[in-house]
């Protein structure tokens, strides 16, 4: 328990509120120890002269000293103070102590004597340091002031004796009160703090089995988020961080198993055909080079899909190193569609390119003629015989270069649209892959783009065909990016939509 973060809080916010406390306490107590010093004195300087008067009345009376000692013996124990009597020649007649009986006390007669006044009653008072004894004497009023004001001198003059310890102690009568009032503060600081603490420690808690059980292998945990402070903050970005493991472990678990089931097909041709083979069952000249193509044929579509396993991997990870330079895009396009000229009249397709003056673009022109390669060969895949494919090539508003690769004939459901760049998507999914087609194609079309800072999206209607359109920087733009190295896109750009100044499809190529 005293390990946890809770309890460490709590004990703190305990720890400095005791700390203030006492500081503020030790303050009061420093500031208002001559207050209660003084406080104290006009207490007892109050009781010497209705003390005196009494005795006085007692003397008129005829009262004998026996009976007015008695008297005063009372009025000590009720008070609790020490009272003594001294005749006219200052000479103590009585005391309660019992101690200085018929000493002789001079001190009123000193240069040291103070005088105070509170609420009518004047009084005396004097530190007295004799006989072993450290007191202080309060005094009625001095016998000059008696006789100035008409009476007579006075018999027997009534004297409290208070030791100066307990004067000079007084403040310690408001130790109980602070005492009191920082026990107070404790307590009320412990229910505060301990709701504070669990305000932190109750979503860090949460936080910490969150984590345990995504590292048992659950990954579909959410934390709720209260607040829009640190705590709230922490718990948002656990909550992102689970979202992108989770979608991470089942692309890890997709790729897996799409992976074998890639190489299931050509693994199981290669073994078929090589069985046969070296059983000898196939005897025959030509039917043992046909069998040795195909299993040349798989062989090479096993590398093509390693390969692109590769391809993908070091872009994701920031280790493909590109060679940034101007490139002229017109030319680049109608190299790429020379080279697929023979395919696309085996295909019976018609092709057409319409590119505008477009400016060069800062790029890799290796991996820009794979990109549009990969693009032109998916047309190709899917465009029926009759169809056409054209390639369309403008400068938008903004500077950027907007390629646009376009096939008739094929239609990609809308539902289907935003997941045909992940890795061997098909659209349809009961069609095995044809044309030597690895199925990662358009996932690297997506990451060599989004690597230069442009979008890749795809439009497909039944009236419109399916487009693939590419969106890249202009020249001043990727310039600009030159300094820094070719990679990933940062993870908002990745995962949100991209921004795409074209609003509306592009209308058939004619």
């Amino acid at each position: 328990m005293l390990g946890s973060l809770r309890a460490r809080l709590i004990i703190s916010f305990a720890l400095v509120v005791g700390l203030a406390v006492f500081l503020a306490g030790a303050g009061a107590l420093f500031l208002m120890r001559d207050e209660q010093q003084q406080s104290a004195r006009e207490r007892y300087g109050r009781l010497p002269e209705p003390l005196n008067n009494n005795v006085a009345d007692a003397v008129r009376n005829r009262k004998s000293l026996a009976d007015i000692e008695a008297d005063l013996t009372r009025r000590a124990q009720e008070a609790n103070i020490r009272i003594i009597l001294l005749d006219q020649d200052e000479v103590v007649v009585f005391d309660s102590a019992d101690r200085l009986v018929g000493r002789s006390i001079l001190v009123f007669e000193n240069n040291k004597v103070a005088a105070g006044k509170i609420d009518g009653f004047q009084y005396r008072y004097v530190d007295y340091n004799r006989y072993g004894e450290e007191l202080t004497l309060f005094g009625a009023p001095s016998v000059a002031q008696e006789e100035a004001s008409g009476f007579a001198t006075p018999v027997y003059q009534a004297v409290i004796a208070i030791p100066r310890s307990e004067l000079a102690s007084a403040w310690l009568d408001l130790v109980p009160r602070l005492a009191l009032a920082g026990a107070i503060s404790l307590t009320v600081s412990f229910l505060v703090s301990f709701f504070i603490s669990r305000s932190i420690s109750g979503p860090l808690a949460r936080i910490t089995q969150a984590s345990k059980q995504m590292a048992r292998g659950n990954y579909d945990v959410h934390i709720p988020i209260r607040g829009q402070d640190e705590v709230g903050r922490l718990a948002e970005a656990f909550n992102q961080m689970a979202r992108e493991v989770s979608a991470s472990q089942r692309m890890m678990k997709d790729l897996l198993g799409n992976v074998s089931h890639e190489l299931k097909t050509p693994l199981t041709s290669i073994h078929g055909f090589s069985q046969a083979i070296v059983d000898g069952v196939v005897t025959d000249p030509d039917d043992v080079k046909e069998y040795s193509q195909t299993i040349h044929n798989e062989a090479e579509r096993m590398r093509d899909l390693v390969e692109d396993l590769m391809l993908l991997s070091q872009i994701e990870s920031g280790q493909m190193r590109m060679q940034p330079k101007k490139v002229d895009l017109r030319a680049l396009l109608e190299g790429t569609l020379e080279r697929f000229q023979w395919s696309i009249r085996e295909a019976g397709i018609r092709t057409g390119i319409h590119v505008e003056r477009v400016p060069d673009v800062w790029a890799d022109e290796r991996r820009l003629e794979q990109v549009f390669s990969n693009l032109l060969q998916n047309a190709v895949r899917h465009t029926p015989p009759n169809g056409m494919i054209t390639i369309t090539g403008k400068t938008l508003k903004d500077g950027a270069v907007s390629i646009g690769v376009h096939n008739t004939g094929s239609v990609i459901p809308e539902d289907d649209l935003p997941r045909v760049f992940e890795r061997f998507f098909q659209v349809d999914r009961a069609r095995t892959r044809k044309g030597g087609s690895s199925g990662l194609g358009l996932s690297i079309v997506k990451e060599i783009v989004e690597a230069h800072g442009g979008t890749v999206r795809a439009i497909s209607s039944e009236e419109f065909g399916t487009e693939f359109l590419v969106i890249l920087p202009s020249q001043r733009a990727s310039e600009i990016r030159q300094s820094r190295p070719f990679g990933p896109a940062p993870d908002n750009t990745r995962s949100g939509t991209p921004t795409d100044p074209r609003k509306t499809p592009a209308a058939p190529p004619a």
